[in-house]
């Protein structure tokens, strides 16, 4: 009896897996092409050093266009079986940082944020 309980247990801990992330968005949001056409936030990939489209909600958060957020985010695996869905749910557990943007700020150009 004590197996299964750990079994049904284990189980009920691998769904929904959640872990945190550290985020930084740009201070407007853009056109983009996922599934359909929509609004997408620009995430700043440091990695790679550059702009990426964020196609995700992030449920608590209250964009405010010409503002960089570095966001503390909250990501529930779904485990979604749709190809065009994304795999995760963000939901917002604090911003970080929330900075005024150049009024000239272009991720086109390759501006970091600041």
């Amino acid at each position: 009896m004590r197996i299964l309980l750990v079994l049904v247990l284990v189980l009920l801990c691998a769904c929904g897996e959640e872990h945190i992330e550290i985020m930084t968005l740009g201070p407007y949001e853009v056109p983009c092409v996922g599934a359909f056409e929509q609004d997408c936030y620009l995430e700043y990939n440091a990695d790679s050093e550059r702009w990426e489209f964020f196609y995700d909600a992030i449920s608590g958060f209250d964009f405010e266009p010409g503002y960089f957020y570095t966001l503390e985010v909250r990501l529930e695996d779904i485990g979604t079986e749709y190809q065009d869905a994304g795999r995760y749910d963000y939901h917002l557990v604090k911003i970080l940082d929330k900075k005024k943007a150049p009024d000239d700020f272009d991720h086109k150009r390759g501006d970091k944020p600041e």
